[in-house]
């Protein structure tokens, strides 16, 4: 085996290690900001040689959100420094390793053979499932607290290598191998509003648990119930050499593939970054729901004053009312007893006990006598002295 290279910068920086043939001219990069909520940062290696036009990548980590629950999707809009660029539809494994394989050879290709990557993720396929699911599992109990059981449906490791078919501009037929470590896992949550971020950003958060549930699917990407889907790969590599020379650098590249891995101290301030980040997302879902709970109380207490208001203006407005009705029917009882005694010829007179009587409109004056008994007079009244002598007192109206 060719010997253990380390892939550096411009300035000595050591970013991967790879073994390569010395014949290869080695170099790597760094893109130092967040390519997903799980994705800090990812790093870059190449190999050349010059002579035959062969050139060699590895590419570090990279994982996509595919939100199915377009309700959680459209509530992200409201929730700060979403990485926009991490979240896009779901693909297959297949297609995207292809629009991969197409990019970095700016070429149109054809599949031809299908192989198992023997990358480093692919020797040790189910620790590196193990591996994803455990950190799916210390994320989702970090955030089991907040409150939000979190399921997991359908789940995928696989280290796929891929040969394809291609011919540059000027007429030379070339061979690529692409492969990648992809991972992804699908899952629903009985989420709030505030659960619109990839559970490893914090904000899906609850234990992941089984749940028996009847799935709609076994394939990847097409299980139901889904709310949204992680995937993407560890690594990706990619192979693009002149078809002459496919045989003797097919060897370099797997050798570079079995010993591909990010820099031990780079690969640690990845995993600092990546909790940096949780903890992040974990205290803004604090907030989140501190600022939801003094809403709910604002509006139960803004509830109780409506409530109040609209007792004590119901209750004013009924007593207007009740006031208003008895005006009306105290005027339309004056009124109808005014037409009563307007049609039967006779005036309404209390006598000293509060008792009423009818007497003749022709009755000139009206007396009471001292058992209350009301008479009716017409012409002269009689003179006092008689008044006196009947004990009778004249009533008015």
């Amino acid at each position: 085996m060719s010997e253990i290279k380390k892939f550096k910068d411009q300035n000595g920086y050591i970013y991967a290690l790879a073994a390569i043939p010395d014949n290869y001219m080695i170099g790597g990069s760094l893109v130092n900001k967040m390519q997903s909520e799980s994705v800090p940062f990812t790093v870059t290696a190449f190999a050349m040689d010059t002579q035959k036009g062969v050139s060699i990548y590895g590419l570090s980590d990279e994982m996509f959100t595919t939100y199915k629950n377009q309700f959680i999707k459209a509530t992200m809009r409201s929730v700060p420094d979403v990485i926009w660029t991490s979240i896009r539809e779901f693909i297959e494994p297949e297609d995207y390793l292809k629009q991969f394989a197409e990019a970095i050879s700016q070429m149109t290709l054809t599949p031809v053979a299908e192989a198992n990557l023997p990358s480093i993720f692919g020797s040790n396929l189910q620790k590196s499932y193990d591996a994803m699911m455990a950190q799916y599992n210390a994320s989702f109990q970090r955030e089991a607290s907040l409150g939000t059981p979190t399921y997991a449906n359908n789940s995928l490791c696989k280290a796929m290598l891929v040969k394809y078919r291609g011919r540059k501009p000027d007429g030379t037929d070339y061979v690529v191998l692409a492969g990648m470590d992809y991972k992804g896992i699908e899952y629903y949550t009985n989420a709030s509003p505030l659960s619109a971020i990839s559970p490893l950003g914090g904000l899906v958060g609850s234990l992941l648990k089984k749940k028996e549930v009847e799935k709609s699917s076994d394939k990847f990407g097409y299980g139901k119930p889904c709310d949204a889907i992680d995937w993407g790969s560890q690594n990706k590599f990619a192979l693009i050499a002149p078809a002459a020379y496919e045989q003797e650098v097919t060897k370099d590249f797997l050798e570079f593939v079995a010993t591909f891995h990010m820099e031990d101290s780079l690969r640690e301030q990845f995993f600092q970054k990546q909790a940096e980040r949780i903890m992040q997302r974990m205290q803004l879902t604090m907030q989140f729901q501190a600022m939801a709970q003094q809403s709910m109380i604002n509006l139960q207490r803004n509830q109780q004053q409506l409530a109040q208001t609209l007792a004590r203006n119901s209750a004013e407005m009924s007593a207007g009312i009740m006031d208003s009705w008895n005006r009306k029917m105290a005027s339309d009882s004056r009124i109808s007893q005014a037409r009563s005694e307007a049609i039967m010829g006779v005036d309404v007179y209390t006598n000293s006990y509060g008792q009423n009587y009818d007497v003749s409109v022709s009755a000139d004056h009206v007396y009471q006598n001292q058992y209350g008994d009301v008479y009716g007079i017409s012409g002269v009244a009689p003179d006092q002295e008689l008044l006196n002598k009947l004990n009778w007192t004249e009533l008015k109206k």
